[in-house]
């Protein structure tokens, strides 16, 4: 693929993330192209690549559209990364470094910091520390298979959404997840880490059913 072509598939992935392309957009080749200052045969093939991440979906005759979740797709989507995360805490357990641990436990107090701030919340910072967190958890786990299998679960849309739902006594809770976690790694025990990390994201798959319901 041109380097064109992976600037535009980066732009509009990116947009779609972020949110700024919502669920069940019609993404219109020729608004993308102006969106993005790319040409129309790089757009063409960036969707292309995006449905095959899932993120876009081609309907008949009509285009390329922005993927909409219902609950069950969220409710497997956590699912499976309970099950895949769970898996890598428990490797990164007995893989992690001192300085991983670091990062962690620096994500964790940003989180605490972003809560205390008597302004308005920022919950993009919230989100990609969060992000971080969580990667940092799959890099310690030093598996090249986890990662590839998790690379999308842990970027859609949705999980953004989650957060946006998401009162400060529910990021708290989930912070002190993240603390746990960080014990469980400092132990070296993998199978409390895997424990609590499962925990941790049944709670948010959870979190998001009751919060979309309301």
């Amino acid at each position: 693929m041109s380097k064109i072509a992976d600037i535009t598939y980066q732009a509009i992935r990116d947009r779609i993330i972020s949110g700024d392309y919502s669920p069940g957009t019609h993404l219109k080749e020729e608004v993308v192209a102006q969106d993005t200052g790319a040409s129309r045969t790089p757009v063409r093939e960036a969707l292309r690549r995006l449905n095959a991440e899932q993120l876009v979906e081609f309907a008949p005759n009509r285009g390329a559209y922005v993927t909409s979740w219902t609950l069950e797709d969220v409710e497997e989507i956590y699912t499976l990364r309970a099950i895949l995360e769970g898996q890598a805490a428990f490797r990164a357990a007995t893989r992690i470094v001192e300085d991983e641990i670091a990062v962690l436990v620096e994500c964790a107090d940003l989180i605490d910091a972003l809560l205390a701030y008597s302004g308005e919340r920022d919950t993009t910072a919230i989100f990609e520390a969060n992000h971080r967190f969580h990667g940092a958890i799959l890099d310690a786990s030093r598996s090249e298979r986890l990662s590839k299998m998790l690379s999308w679960l842990v970027e859609i849309p949705v999980t953004l959404q989650t957060f946006e739902k998401y009162s400060d006594r529910d990021i708290e809770r989930s912070n002190h997840h993240h603390r746990e976690l960080i014990d469980a790694f400092r132990s070296r025990d993998p199978h409390w880490a895997q424990q609590v990390m499962e925990t941790h994201l049944s709670a948010a798959q959870r979190l998001f059913a009751f919060k979309r319901t309301e």
